[in-house]
């Protein structure tokens, strides 16, 4: 599928750079908060704070913790958090900045294409996963584009797309 101007210019540069230069530590809105937009329930809810979201970015984090099971069957000896979840929790991520930002309740958002992936270093166990994502809205369409990041460096990239 082809990406718009739009969203293959802000994928390259999600791909390179993070798109918040310097997350704060601090939490605006944690799990219970998280929980109360996003309908992902343990074992699949990929997103356990938010830091910041203002000018149309989130950047929100995941305790790896929580996945000490997907840890241990991925891979015995070598454990890596899988890419498909990495996927997940950016358009969790996602779908959260956009719930934040809208000024009525919205039922249901669905997920319909992962649009472009990269992955360019493993997640592995302990510390923080932080999550950075910007949405791109068509109608009732919508792009996230977003990265996650271990100790600072850009481990993925990816654009999902979805259905308001």
């Amino acid at each position: 599928m082809m990406l718009d101007d739009e969203t293959a210019a802000l994928f390259k540069r999600a791909e390179k750079h993070p798109l918040h230069p310097d997350p704060p530590q601090t939490t605006l809105l944690d799990r219970a908060g998280v929980e109360a937009h996003l309908p992902q329930r343990d074992l699949l809810l990929l997103v356990d704070r938010v830091r910041l979201w203002e000018g149309g970015t989130i950047v929100a984090g995941y305790d790896l913790a929580r996945a000490g099971e997907v840890f241990r069957g991925h891979f015995p000896g070598k454990p890596l958090f899988p890419g498909v979840l990495q996927i997940e929790a950016i358009g969790q991520a996602g779908v959260l900045l956009h719930l934040l930002g809208s000024p009525e309740r919205i039922e249901a958002v669905t997920l319909t294409h992962v649009r472009a992936a990269r992955f360019h270093r493993p997640v592995e166990p302990g510390e923080e996963l932080v999550l950075m994502a910007q949405v791109i809205e068509d109608g009732l369409f919508f792009t996230v584009v977003g990265q996650c990041l271990q100790r600072g460096e850009i481990c993925s990239a990816a654009a999902v797309s979805g259905l308001l």
